[in-house]
């Protein structure tokens, strides 16, 4: 019937956080694609080890061209119908969900604050 309940909610907390997730990586691959796809001549192997290297480095320094540079090699895989190489930096990402643990489920900041809000605005919008 219409009755609610938690596990309800907490599955409409999930896949509203899914479809920005989705929403976030559609917007990463078209801002790649409109940039020219400057990795679109590096072969699979090529992308995979490149990916690798930004991602360790941008674990260690946070800049915004390598995080760019990360996110292009991810969309670039994403249009190959790929994913990025996960059980290659498998001790990285271990590491990264530790400190975010150690945050809390509630952190956040600014920048991703304005994302999410202009994410729900693009929302509302109706859809022609």
């Amino acid at each position: 019937m219409g009755k609610s309940t938690d596990h309800d909610e907490d599955e409409g907390e999930f896949i509203d956080a899914e479809e920005y997730l989705q929403h976030a990586l559609m917007n990463e691959t078209k801002a790649y694609f409109d940039r020219g796809r400057r990795f679109e001549k590096l072969d699979v192997t090529q992308l995979n080890e490149k990916w690798v290297v930004v991602f360790k480095v941008y674990l260690a320094d946070h800049t915004r061209q390598q995080g760019l540079e990360m996110d292009d090699l991810a969309a670039e895989l994403r249009l190959r119908g790929l994913d990025p190489p996960f059980e290659a930096v498998k001790a990285e990402i271990s590491r990264l969900q530790g400190a975010l643990k150690r945050i809390g489920p509630h952190a956040s900041s600014p920048d991703f604050e304005q994302k999410v809000s202009e994410f729900l605005v693009q929302r509302s919008k109706p859809k022609h």
